[in-house]
Order: structure tokens, then sequence, then C-alpha cells
């Protein structure tokens, strides 16, 4: 196993931090359904340590010490009853945004941490992406307020792929789950997918934008002739530890911030501008 491909070393926010992120009365505080306006207002954030902390929110802090005590005894016992139990608590009464940022993602990346450490095996890896895939998708399964509230609107249509050879597309599975709560069509083909079949998907969805996601910049140079031309025929954005300036520059892509959550509001700040109507 590897770490999580998209959260860099050293960078681990508290789960907070997404909050603070986000203006006073934004959607991601409030928990309220996206609006145009609010999609408007989208746009790139600097670091964390530039934003000043914000206001308290009605969620409750989804860390609780006791319950992660038990999450992390039943992964170590691979005790799926109880592991089950204890992620449906951390989850309990959390949009999905607060699920996918403040629990999700700050557990993977201490999935990884605890792998580096010798702690964790790649068996414990696999049981917990596979329970955690599972609650994600049960977490999508209805339709984005805004989307059944204006069902005619086409909203923007963004493909997410890992480059073949690259396994790892938890973090990438939850940028997906991230748009689509903002009304994005999310098209997300996951993990070890060919760069000819990403670009005929993203032919045939006539997508807006196309994501992929690497940990290493071979996955990307390896076939950098590939993606000039999909950069070409559609928005090419790259993340990952194997988007480096350098690999970027070759394949004529645009490099996403490294945190998952400033991403998906850069992505949405883009998609604005690309769209113009939406």
């Amino acid at each position: 196993m590897t770490r999580c491909p998209w959260w860099p070393p050293g960078r681990t926010p508290g789960p907070s931090a997404w909050r603070r992120a986000a203006p006073c009365g934004s959607p991601l505080r409030t928990g309220r359904p996206w609006s145009r306006g609010w999609l408007s207002r989208a746009e790139p954030l600097t670091t964390l340590e530039e934003v000043p902390a914000g206001r308290s929110t009605h969620y409750r802090s989804p860390v609780d010490t006791t319950t992660k005590e038990e999450l992390w005894a039943a992964v170590e016992a691979f005790d799926t009853d109880a592991a089950e139990l204890a992620i449906a608590k951390l989850l309990w009464d959390i949009p999905l945004s607060g699920a996918v940022a403040g629990v999700v993602l700050p557990f993977l990346a201490e999935v990884g941490d605890r792998w580096e450490a010798g702690t964790l095996s790649v068996a414990h890896e696999h049981f917990v992406s596979d329970m955690l895939r599972r609650k994600l998708t049960a977490l999508s399964s209805v339709p984005p307020q805004q989307v059944l509230d204006d069902a005619a609107a086409r909203p923007p249509v963004v493909l997410l792929a890992c480059p073949a050879g690259e396994r790892h597309d938890m973090v990438l599975l939850c940028v997906a789950l991230m748009l689509r709560e903002r009304g994005v069509r999310v098209l997300f083909l996951g993990a070890d997918t060919p760069i000819p079949a990403v670009a005929s998907a993203a032919r045939a969805a006539r997508a807006d934008a196309v994501v992929l996601a690497a940990v290493r910049p071979t996955a990307f140079t390896a076939r950098a002739t590939t993606l000039r031309r999909l950069a070409q025929d559609h928005a090419l954005y790259v993340a990952g530890r194997g988007a480096d300036e350098q690999t970027v520059a070759e394949i004529g892509a645009t490099a996403l911030p490294a945190d998952p959550v400033r991403a998906v509001v850069f992505l949405v700040g883009a998609l604005m501008e690309l769209s113009g109507s939406w």
C-alpha cells in the first residue's frame, strides 16, 4: 500500500479545517443545498493557515475519541460489524461534505500513516477501503437536492479516473462525491483505467473536464502524447503526488490543489467559468 495518493505527507488538517475554510453562510457550513448563487461565488482558497476561524456550526465534531478507538480496535481485529457500527456513529447526522472531509479523509490519512509505521497491514487497508466504499456509496445514493429542483438544467460533466497501474482511488472517489453533491454530473471510472478508455468515455459523455490522479509522475509521463491530445479536447486536471510541476507542464494539464476539499472548490469555480450559464 502507498499513502493516500492525494493527501501530501505531513498535512492532515483537523476535522474542522474544511469548515473554517468556508465563508459564513456557505453550504459547506450550513449543510443546505448549493444554489447557483453560492456556486458562482466559489473560488480557489489559499492555505489553511491564512483562513481565519469562523463561527461554530450546528454540526457536531465528527471526531469522537471513544468511537475512533472503537473503530481502530475493530479494524485491527477485522471485525466488520463493529467497524461498520463505529463508522456509522462517526457519520451520523453529517452531510456528505462533512462526512468526507471531516471523517473519511482524515481516517484515510491515518491509515496511510499507520501502514508506513508498520502497525497496519495491506489486508487491513483493503478491509478499510471496502468498508468505506460501501458507506460512501450509501451516502451518495440520493440525488443532490439542486438536481431534483432543476432537473431540466444541464449540469457540467466531470470524468474522474486513475491511470493504468494506479489502484488507489479512494480519495478521488471522495472528490467525485463532493462534486456530485454540488450538482456536478460525475462519471467516476476509478482505478487502473487506460488513458484511451478515459478519452473514449470523455467524448461519449461530452465531459467538460477530466480529472486524473496518481502517486507517480510516470503514470502521466508514460502517456504524455495521449494526454496532450486529451487536453486539447477537454479541460484536463491532474492531482496526487505524481502531478509535479514538470509533469503538469509536459502533458498540458492544470494541477489541482493538494487538499481534496480545496480541489473541489477550485473545480467548481473553473466549471462556472467554463459553462457560464450553470
